[in-house]
């Protein structure tokens, strides 16, 4: 048996987070066509017979323009020091510039084993242009492994698994087998808040976009319990507030609709769910007000700008 832990790299929209929920089989990270979705070090958690592999999906690798960028940089960088595989995805439908050389660069010097995974083959000229693209990769480092796959279509994952659980080291379990991921509710109540804010707002609203969970509170009712939750949707301008609420707020009622939805059958209960537009100017760079955003069970994994530390 041979366990592990991996991390997916690659630049945002890489299909990173869609890869993870293949993997495991169940949804770790929300998955959208916006920059910048995965902000935590997301752990989703495989276990078969052969072992056990347990993923990290990593911010995507962008330039950091502003604090929060940095933090989620940092995660990148500690996270690949840290783990027995990463696994570096590209799009295979596009091909290769400055960004993905940087991507390549991050592993410079590394020991670890890079597995080389060029994924979303099943899009229009992706195949034809495979091995050339793959091609430049290569000639850039060596890979321990190439596994082209479509995490939305399923093809490859099965020779992805294959390679990953030959390069983990031999040893038993590091999470219960029952366990497909280990963040909390409170963060996937979060997540799923935000997903239905994304989906809605992904053309009208640029993405500077947070959601901070207040508080929980589970009451018992005749009808089971009834888990009441509060959070704030984080906006950095009042315009952008307008927005959020829409007229008559109907937007906001819109996102509150589909995130309960998504919440009630996560958790199997019912929900009542409480959301508030809350403008919080500069907030990407208020390391003090980023700290409310991370759950508690996070913070140890978050190599960030500590209180009075250089963002640089």
């Amino acid at each position: 048996m041979n366990s592990g832990t991996v991390a997916l790299l690659g630049r945002p929209n890489a299909g990173k987070s869609t890869l993870v929920n293949a993997l495991v089989g169940d949804v770790v990270a929300i998955v959208s066509d916006k920059p910048q979705t995965t902000r935590h070090r997301l752990t989703g958690v495989l276990t078969e017979d052969r072992g056990q592999v347990v993923l990290f999906d990593l911010p995507g690798v962008h330039r950091p323009l502003h604090r929060m960028n940095v933090k989620m940089m940092h995660i990148v960088r500690d996270t690949i020091a840290e783990v027995d595989v990463v696994m570096q995805i590209f799009d295979a439908s596009e091909a290769p510039g400055a960004g993905e050389r940087f991507v390549v660069e991050l592993t410079a010097g590394s020991e670890t084993p890079v597995v080389l995974v060029p994924n979303k083959i099943d899009l229009d000229g992706a195949r034809a242009g495979l091995e050339e693209r793959v091609g430049w990769y290569t000639a850039q480092r060596t890979y321990a492994a190439v596994a082209p796959a479509s995490a939305l279509r399923g093809d490859g994952l099965e020779g992805l698994r294959a390679a990953l659980f030959a390069l983990l080291p031999p040893g038993g379990p590091l999470f219960e087998p029952s366990q497909p991921v280990v963040q909390s509710e409170r963060f996937y109540v979060g997540e799923l808040i935000r997903e239905a804010m994304l989906a809605r707002l992904e053309r009208e609203l640029p993405f500077v976009t947070a959601v901070h969970v207040r508080h929980f509170a589970e009451e018992e009712r005749p009808r089971g319990p009834l888990l009441r939750i509060w959070a704030d949707l984080i906006v950095e301008r009042e315009s952008q507030k307008a927005i959020v609420v829409g007229r008559a707020g109907r937007m906001i009622k819109a996102i509150g609709t589909a995130a309960r939805e998504r919440i009630e059958r996560l958790l199997g209960a019912r929900v009542f769910l409480d959301l508030q537009v809350r403008v919080e100017a500069g907030w990407r760079n208020d390391a003090r007000f980023l700290a409310e955003l991370e759950p508690v069970e996070m913070l140890d994994a978050i190599a960030g700008v500590a209180d009075g530390e250089d963002p640089s």
